[in-house]
Order: structure tokens, then sequence, then C-alpha cells
């Protein structure tokens, strides 16, 4: 009896792919280096893109910022200004 495998297609190039991925190994390095270069953008300009504050950065993972105005009253730039909730990595 032979057994038929089902070879597992990237959408984006039709390249073969594992089965547990969205997409090939190439295009989803081309979308991480992608969203890297974004996320440097923003924070080149140092500007929240969602409420217009700044960004700080988290030292406990490289790479990682935030707006001024997340998390608790007690850490926010302005305590007294609305929440944001606004993240990014750019390693």
């Amino acid at each position: 009896m032979q057994t038929l495998t089902k070879v597992h297609r990237c959408p984006i190039c039709g390249k073969r792919r594992s089965r547990f991925a969205q997409w090939c190994r190439a295009c989803t390095k081309q979308k991480l280096d992608e969203a890297h270069k974004e996320a440097q953008a923003i924070v080149a300009t140092g500007k929240c893109p969602r409420c217009g504050k700044g960004l700080k950065r988290n030292l406990a993972l490289p790479g990682w910022w935030q707006c001024e105005q997340y998390g608790a009253p007690r850490f926010r730039a302005d305590p007294e200004g609305p929440e944001c909730s606004f993240q990014i990595f750019t390693e």
C-alpha cells in the first residue's frame, strides 16, 4: 500500500514549506526583515504612532520600546494623561 504525502506550499512564492509554518523560510525571513525596518523607522522618530507621546526603551529585553504612557499611572510620563499600550521590538 502506497501512502501519499501532502506537499505544503508557501502562499507567497510557491516554494515548499513546513506543514507547521505559514510561509517558507525565505519569505518568513523577508517578512521579519521588513517588520524590523518598520519598527526601526518608528523608533527613529521618537514618537508613539498611536498617541504622539515619546518612546522609552524597556531594558528587560533587547530592542523593546514602549510608549511613555504605557503601564500603571505611576510609571507614565504624564500620570493624568490617557494610557497608551503601544510596544514594539526592533531586534
